[in-house]
């Protein structure tokens, strides 16, 4: 929510800086400001958080409120940045940017994005529409308010978009890469943190991760692992059920007989009467 002493505030753009080769701006504050650095041509170095970003041709930096930042821009590239300015403002006539969020979840989840920026590649051809926007703001027209406030709301969907589509794509990375520790560390004694930390985000956004995108618990998937394993060396070895247990990574055998049940339907002595290439022993 974006309401302000719960009253609806209004989104206006108020300036455009045109800044070009060897540009350095130490100690940039947005203060109340939301702000776009948008690069239409050659590069440029953002530096916050104590984390530099290069934003490259048709890149977006977008900044919320109270965020500090450094903006370098070299030479040699004829380099051209456009940095927009938008304000809350009580005029209706300008964007109810606020209306927008209660009634757009991605809106309402890019603006209220825990990072304070961020940084978006040009997937919804969002650069038409700063083009626009910026050739608007500088053009006396009488519908230049009208225009303005449907060219930001097409810019917040475009950037709300890009936001999720990249966020999903990380998701889906994050999941690759758990799902190969997983299957590298399955015979051992693995927990959700131990996954989480090996990948490099928190157990609870991991466990969001293989929920929305994976459509299993990340526990389903380990035990899956295990008994798709434990299949294999009940077809192929000799080896008795116990041993199988132990060696695809369950402490005893009744957790593995109620696992492997699960993902196979039927024990493992039956699996190994059916497939077994190889005679091994018999209960399980």
């Amino acid at each position: 929510m974006l309401r302000r002493n719960d009253l609806p505030f209004y989104m206006e753009m108020t300036a455009c800086d045109t800044l070009r080769d060897r540009h350095n701006l130490p100690g940039q504050d947005t203060d109340t400001e939301n702000q776009l650095l948008y690069v239409a041509n050659g590069s440029c170095y953002v530096k916050v958080s104590d984390r530099t970003i290069k934003a490259a041709y048709r890149s977006i930096v977008y900044f919320h409120r109270y965020v500090k930042y450094d903006l370098e821009i070299p030479s040699g590239e004829n380099n051209l940045v456009y940095r927009l300015h938008f304000r809350p403002s009580q005029n209706s006539a300008h964007l109810d940017l606020d209306t927008l969020c209660q009634n757009n979840d991605i809106i309402d989840g890019f603006m209220n994005y825990r990072n304070r920026y961020c940084i978006l590649y040009d997937q919804e051809n969002t650069s038409s529409t700063i083009n626009e926007l910026i050739r608007e703001f500088h053009a006396p027209s009488p519908q230049k308010d009208i225009m303005m406030t449907a060219l930001l709301t097409v810019l917040y969907i475009k950037m709300s978009r890009t936001f999720f589509t990249k966020r999903k794509a990380a998701g889906i990375h994050y999941i690759s890469e758990a799902k190969k520790y997983i299957a590298e560390h399955s015979s051992e004694p693995l927990t959700i943190q131990q996954i989480a930390g090996a990948v490099g985000v928190s157990r609870s956004h991991l466990e969001s991760l293989f929920s929305k995108y994976a459509g299993r618990r990340i526990t389903t998937h380990i035990n899956t692992v295990r008994a798709d394993r434990a299949a294999a060396l009940l077809t192929l070895t000799r080896k008795d059920i116990l041993e199988v247990a132990l060696e695809v990574g369950y402490e005893n055998r009744q957790h593995f007989a109620r696992e492997f049940r699960r993902r196979h339907g039927i024990s493992p002595s039956q699996y190994r009467k059916l497939y077994g290439t190889i005679g091994g022993d018999g209960a399980g």
